[in-house]
């Protein structure tokens, strides 16, 4: 029986279905595939080559493009005027971008119709999380159509405000108001009221200069004046010092009859890169009529605008002497910069 043959007849085996024909897109990606790999010298000197001339042309369309993005004299008069007509006290201005510095050069320094109060200029990157103690109002004067140009720095004021007015355009300036809603309203704000403060190195008093600073006696005395000053690539308005580098004779300033809260809060920092390669700390004590309040001790080589905060609590209410002391090892060659207000 088994070398019958199978009653059915012989059988066959069909082989596997012929592949469909590819579509239109596997044929372009096989195209690419093919003149991608293997990598070829003339196709990396082909797409370096492309890459160049679209940079080349992205620069030429940049560089003919860019005086159009920058207001012109008259948008920064402009501007100017707005923020002088109506600024008050207890307002301030900020830049957006940051280095939009040329608006030190034309807006005003001080409030036209309070000359004794300054208005602030602000440059700083973020507002998230800035001190601005006795700021009510915050005039932003930004470049939209700038480089760099971003609107983080509108966000973060609006979220800080009660009220916004504007934008109001003024050609290649946008300028914006914001009412902070839970400004800070300082009691005293030390660097603004240095007119009203005694200076003493050791024993020798110190005179007013006719830069609105102060000067010591001696050749390479030391200067305390109120300045904006660069600190960790920041621009802080500040008391800048510079210790007389004799710890026996230390560089005070007092001031007197200030109005005392809950806390004296401040901040310190050395001015500038120079620091960076110096080992001389320098010495911030805090007095209240003769007692200490505290000390804080800034390190060269650690960049930053450190803050501090001082409890004053049992002289709340209370209008007494409030002094700085400034003392270092040996005299530096950089500036120690300090700001400080008493909040109630």
């Amino acid at each position: 029986m088994s070398d019958r043959a199978d009653y059915l007849g012989p059988t066959y085996k069909l082989g596997p279905p012929s592949p469909p024909p590819p579509t239109r897109g596997e044929v372009w990606k096989g195209r690419i595939r093919g003149l991608l790999f293997p990598p070829r010298p003339e196709l990396g000197a082909f797409l370096f080559a492309a890459a160049l001339g679209a940079l080349g042309a992205y620069g030429l369309w940049f560089s003919f493009t860019l005086p159009g993005r920058f207001p012109s004299r008259i948008d920064w008069r402009a501007a100017a005027a707005l923020v002088a007509r109506d600024a008050q006290p207890g307002d301030a201005v900020a830049l957006s971008p940051p280095w939009a510095e040329r608006a030190r050069e034309v807006l005003p320094e001080r409030l036209p119709l309070r000359p004794d109060l300054p208005l602030p200029i602000l440059a700083f990157p973020s507002y998230a999380a800035e001190d601005l103690p006795g700021i009510r109002r915050v005039w932003l004067v930004s470049l939209p159509r700038a480089p760099g140009a971003a609107s983080r720095i509108a966000r973060e004021l609006a979220d800080r405000s009660s009220s916004v007015d504007g934008p109001q355009p003024l050609g290649g300036i946008e300028v914006t108001r914001y009412e902070l809603r839970e400004p800070e309203r300082p009691l005293y704000v030390f660097p603004e009221q240095l007119a009203s403060a005694s200076v003493q190195v050791g024993d020798s008093a110190c005179a007013p200069d006719a830069r609105g600073g102060v000067r010591c006696p001696g050749r390479g005395a030391p200067v305390v004046a109120r300045e904006t000053r660069e600190i960790d690539f920041l621009p802080r308005t500040c008391i800048r010092v510079s210790p007389s580098g004799d710890p026996g004779r230390p560089l005070t300033l007092v001031f007197p009859d200030v109005p005392l809260g809950r806390t004296l809060r401040g901040h310190a920092g050395i001015a500038g890169s120079a620091g960076l390669g110096s080992a001389v700390p320098v010495r911030l004590r805090v007095s209240v009529n003769g007692e200490g309040l505290g000390e804080w001790e800034e390190a060269p080589r650690a960049s930053g605008w450190r803050r501090f905060e001082l409890d004053t609590s049992k002289y709340a209410g209370r209008r007494l002497q409030v002094s700085f002391e400034v003392t270092a090892a040996k005299a530096p060659r950089f500036a120690f910069c300090f700001d400080a207000a008493t909040l109630p």
